[in-house]
């Protein structure tokens, strides 16, 4: 690997960085998106049951024990809900003040899990064009190794083409992890984001039928 680098010349020196930071985020959201867990679904349903019980304190202490933007966004209504039945305020009021706070609160709750995927895309980006640059930078020199040899020799321009084929690999095997990864968490955001609309439409549904 050490000398594919070195064969590579000075433009592997951004590309190894590249892959060092890519390689950081990409751990980095890992552990970010697996303690955000991913069985909303089945904690959206348990929540909704309680709260059609009426043991609004039960779904509370739910939704406390899980980690993610769900969970937390469904706390956040919970919690405006067990205030304003506190106060005696009619449902019709309870269930628009629960239904603003988790909107409010949902964009707020996945920035978290967002965080540094700018990074990902990036990296994608430039790689490929760090790995074109050195695809130029190798022909230009095999064709000055041509022009001072005054022919075409195989052992003269092979270090050049060595270089730039290299290049180009080492930007594509760089920018094709961390564009795919950017793609894998975005469908993850937008799937917590949908869960999430979801809860708000549950909780509204049963404070509706709880005024029914």
């Amino acid at each position: 690997m050490l000398g594919y680098i070195l064969d590579g010349g000075w433009m592997m020196l951004p590309l190894v960085l590249c892959s060092v930071f890519g390689a950081a985020v990409l751990i980095d959201r890992i552990r970010a998106f697996r303690a955000a867990g991913s069985d909303h679904d089945e904690l959206r349903k348990k929540a909704r049951a309680l709260l059609d019980q009426g043991k609004s304190d039960e779904a509370i202490a739910l939704c406390s024990g899980h980690d993610g933007p769900v969970a937390a966004t469904m706390l956040e209504g919970l919690y405006r809900y067990r205030k304003m039945v506190e106060r005696k305020k009619p449902f019709t009021e309870i269930a628009l003040s629960v239904s603003k706070t988790m909107e409010e609160y949902a964009p707020k709750s996945v920035q978290g899990l967002e965080k540094r995927l700018n990074l990902l895309i990036l990296i994608g980006s430039i790689a490929p064009l760090l790995g074109m640059t050195g695809t130029v930078t190798g022909m230009i020199r095999s064709f000055d190794v041509m022009a001072k040899a005054a022919g075409l020799e195989a052992g003269a321009v092979a270090g050049g083409i060595s270089e730039a084929l290299i290049t180009t690999a080492a930007g594509l095997l760089i920018a094709i992890p961390c564009v795919v990864a950017y793609s894998v968490f975005v469908r993850r955001v937008e799937d917590y984001t949908a869960c999430m609309e979801v809860c708000v439409t549950d909780m509204v549904e049963v404070i509706d039928e709880l005024d029914a």
